[in-house]
């Protein structure tokens, strides 16, 4: 069974963990937090994709790297731990007769000794009523030194749990890991997430893969958008080195992902048709395409050949991965670490498509 590395020196989330059956090591973050926002589930997202990247940076084994950030908001107002008592009477005389929310957020990373997998970010909300609190009770609470090395100052598991007049969502997740759906998320990886030793493989495509790539891209998008079969062989002579294929274990293609390298970060619509624009040297990796059998979806495989890609780029020197793609996909790559630029020109067999980018 492939090992759990927590990326967290919390005792709470290793025995919550522990508390379901799933044994772990503890391996703490050493980066040095970074928020760009102040949206409470968009920080705990960012944070606990910080951590596990780090971590999992420092690793070269077969693991699964889990990280996580547990914040309250009350009124949409972060609270984080009390820097000393004052601030900590404070925040509960905030929380005393309201309702707060609870955010986790949590990232799990796939990595083999080579390279990282697959990668997801998700969060869990938790809404939290406190009954009334008299400033007595807030004093002496907060005397009994529970409320300090908590954010928001209280630890539901605690004293303060006479206070909780109710809770809606998972009462885990209040006390810091939402085990439940960490569960949940690694019995769906069981079913073949893992290149090494798992379901499948992903590696670089071959002129024999070309007719059943143009066969898995005919069944993934309308005929208006799809490329041809000539076209993959075009791409495949002159940009192979951004061109991958995932393949079971029988040795069928069960998707692939493809672009060229541009020394623009523009991705036009004529750099899919125009050999001529693809500069191998260029600052810029650019994605064509990335596509997964519909039999062989909620694998990981899409997840997977994305993130491949996107360590290919880094080790050849490039900047930034571009791609462009429908509305509905934006949550998805923004999962992978994509930032939404904005509406793109592209009108791509008469759709809408939207710029990403994820800078290296």
């Amino acid at each position: 069974m492939i090992e759990i590395i927590l990326a967290s020196a919390s005792p709470r989330r290793k025995n919550l963990l522990e508390q379901v059956g799933i044994s772990c090591r503890v391996v703490p973050s050493l980066v040095e937090e970074r928020i760009t926002t102040t949206i409470p589930q968009e920080v705990v997202q960012e944070l606990s994709r910080q951590k596990c990247e780090d971590v999992a940076g420092r690793l070269d084994e077969d693991c699964v790297v889990l990280g996580a950030d547990t914040i309250v908001a009350v009124h949409g107002k972060i609270l984080g731990k009390p820097v000393d008592e004052s601030q900590a009477v404070e925040m509960l005389k905030e929380l005393q007769g309201n309702t707060h929310q609870v955010y986790t957020g949590v990232t799990l990373i796939w990595k083999s000794k080579e390279e990282i997998l697959r990668e997801e970010t998700f969060y869990e909300k938790t809404d939290v009523t406190f009954y009334g609190m008299s400033v007595e009770e807030i004093q002496d609470y907060v005397g009994s030194k529970e409320p300090m090395d908590k954010a928001g100052a209280y630890g539901i598991q605690g004293l303060s749990a006479k206070f909780v007049e109710r809770i809606c969502g998972d009462y885990n997740n209040v006390v810091g890991l939402p085990v439940a759906a960490i569960y949940q998320k690694l019995k769906a990886a069981k079913k073949g997430t893992y290149m090494n030793g798992g379901k499948y493989r992903i590696r670089p495509v071959a002129e024999s893969d070309l007719k059943v790539v143009a066969e898995i891209e005919a069944a993934c998008f309308p005929a208006a958008e799809a490329a041809s079969y000539s076209e993959f062989v075009e791409r495949y002579q002159t940009c192979r080195n951004s061109f991958f294929v995932a393949e079971s274990e029988d040795g069928q293609l069960i998707g692939f992902c493809n672009g060229c390298v541009a020394d623009s970060d523009d991705l036009s619509d004529d750099l899919y048709h125009d050999s001529s624009k693809h500069d191998e040297n260029g600052a810029y990796q650019m994605i064509f395409g990335l596509n997964t059998l519909p039999s062989h979806r909620g694998m990981g495989v899409g997840q997977a050949l994305m993130c491949h890609m996107i360590k290919s780029a880094k080790e050849r020197g490039k900047k930034a991965v571009i791609l462009t793609c429908k509305e509905h996909m934006i949550p998805f790559y923004e999962r992978i670490g994509y930032e939404f630029l904005h509406k793109a020109d592209s009108n791509h067999g008469g759709a809408v498509w939207y710029k990403m980018i994820y800078k290296l």
